[in-house]
């Protein structure tokens, strides 16, 4: 099997680590919504214009200063809002049906006040209206659906919208796009992309084909996260000796919502009936202490842990997936030999990787750095075997 080494360095770690978070001076945030046909609203009349967006503002908890306002003749409204936070204006073309919205913010909730401020304004035009939306850094990159690594950063544009929600645990978008086809959002990071499924697809091609191999047969085979079901769709095709398949994924949304639009949800369900794919809506720790509770020790062939960034907080979702005691857990599941495979996010994390599986029991470790141009280029996943 090849592998790509990474090493640690504490000055490189350093340097990465602040280009990261302050790679330019913050200047505040910036939000630009764009709506056509709207029904919703009378555009024309300052009045209730004025009440709607003063309650989307009192979201946001930002003070209003002042305001302004100019009725044109024969229709259409501008009001500016002077925030001590900066400023609100929004700009009306009755008979177009349109208007144009531009929302700029500065201090330390900048960016929370802008992503309340967008979803309120969606439910208050209609978010099948927003023909165009940006949120974006000032003084730094254009951004439009992405997670905070600046190698992460896509702009989107023409895109459509098909689907919002908010689950027990985050956001989940669907949109149609030029670029990369249609795309499923979780907290605003592209998770999938018709475009780049299957054979393009490296990042799950590569998380699955570290732990498993084709000419084997796998009893039992565990998927920790992955409700978008790739990986789940990759197996089932391409492992034909993988006799039962589960998926644990703590959001119940996101598989349905994966079924509901996309094609490898059609597969994934064609498999759930014949009794070969099992997903179970629940933690990954808690379901795996579960398998070992109930005498499973020693019976998994593979695990593929398809989860969120790597988490060294605590309070975090994903934390539970980076703990010894989780790495001990999978290492008494395995079979002699069996291994696992996650992903960590980047490179400079390994060392708290290999220290943590370590812990866990797991000797054998080690990082290979997978080309996943929409994740953001190399991506380091992670692979440990228990001993034979």
């Amino acid at each position: 099997m090849e592998t790509s080494k990474v090493t640690s360095n504490a000055s490189l770690v350093k340097q990465d680590v602040n280009s990261v978070l302050m790679p330019y001076p913050n200047m505040g945030n910036h939000l630009v919504l764009d709506f056509n046909n709207v029904t919703s609203v009378d555009l024309d009349d300052y009045q209730l214009l004025n009440q709607k967006l003063r309650e989307v503002l009192s979201y946001t908890q930002v003070k209003i200063e002042n305001d302004c306002y100019k009725k044109f003749d024969p229709q259409g409204v501008t009001i500016l809002y002077l925030l001590s936070e900066s400023h609100f204006s929004i700009h009306t073309w009755p008979e177009l049906r349109c208007c144009a919205i531009d929302f700029y913010h500065c201090g330390d909730r900048s960016l929370s006040n802008l992503r309340i401020a967008e979803e309120k304004l969606c439910d208050l035009f209609g978010w099948e209206n927003c023909t165009s939306t940006c949120l974006f850094k000032r003084g730094s990159v254009s951004s439009y659906l992405t997670n905070d690594f600046l190698d992460k950063v896509e702009i989107l544009r023409n895109v459509k919208f098909l689907h919002r929600e908010k689950s027990d645990f985050q956001e989940i978008r669907v949109y149609d796009t030029l670029a990369m086809g249609r795309i499923l959002v979780l907290d605003g990071a592209v998770q999938i992309s018709s475009n780049s499924l299957g054979e393009n697809d490296h990042y799950t091609i590569d998380m699955s084909r570290l732990v498993l191999e084709k000419d084997k047969s796998y009893e039992h085979v565990i998927i920790i996260g992955g409700g978008d079901l790739p990986i789940a769709a990759h197996v089932l095709e391409k492992y034909p000796n993988v006799k039962k398949l589960t998926v644990c994924e703590i959001d119940g949304r996101v598989v349905e919502v994966t079924k509901k639009f996309f094609q490898i949800g059609e597969v994934c369900q064609r498999e759930i009936d014949s009794g070969r794919l099992e997903i179970v809506i629940e933690g990954g720790a808690s379901y795996m202490e579960k398998l070992l509770q109930e005498g499973k020790e020693s019976t998994v062939g593979a695990v593929i842990i398809d989860c969120t960034d790597f988490a060294l907080d605590e309070k975090s979702l994903a934390a539970e997936l980076f703990t010894p005691k989780f790495y001990e857990t999978i290492n008494k599941l395995l079979l002699p030999g069996a291994g696992f495979s996650q992903q960590i996010t980047k490179p400079f994390y390994r060392e708290a990787f290999s220290e943590r599986a370590g812990k866990g029991g797991f000797e054998k470790i080690d990082v290979y750095l997978s080309i996943t141009p929409e994740y953001g280029g190399e991506l380091p996943l992670a692979y440990c075997f228990k001993n034979s």
